[in-house]
């Protein structure tokens, strides 16, 4: 599974949320972390995929390409 970029982006940014807030919330211990998944330079663990789409209230299938 891939992440959509593009959509969890637009998401983030519909519901006000920055990088550092959202990269908070997924655990990361970095401020870099999160903006490397909206970059594509890496993909969220199935857990964190799951917290994405419980933050966003969207279903996992919604975050992912396909």
């Amino acid at each position: 599974m891939k992440l959509n970029i593009e959509k969890t982006k637009a998401l983030r940014k519909k519901r006000g949320y920055s990088q550092a807030y959202v990269g908070d919330y997924l655990g990361y211990s970095t401020k870099s972390a999160y903006s490397q998944l909206e970059s594509g330079k890496r993909q969220p663990s199935i857990y964190r995929l799951g917290l994405l789409s419980k933050l966003f209230d969207v279903t996992v299938d919604e975050l992912v390409e396909g």
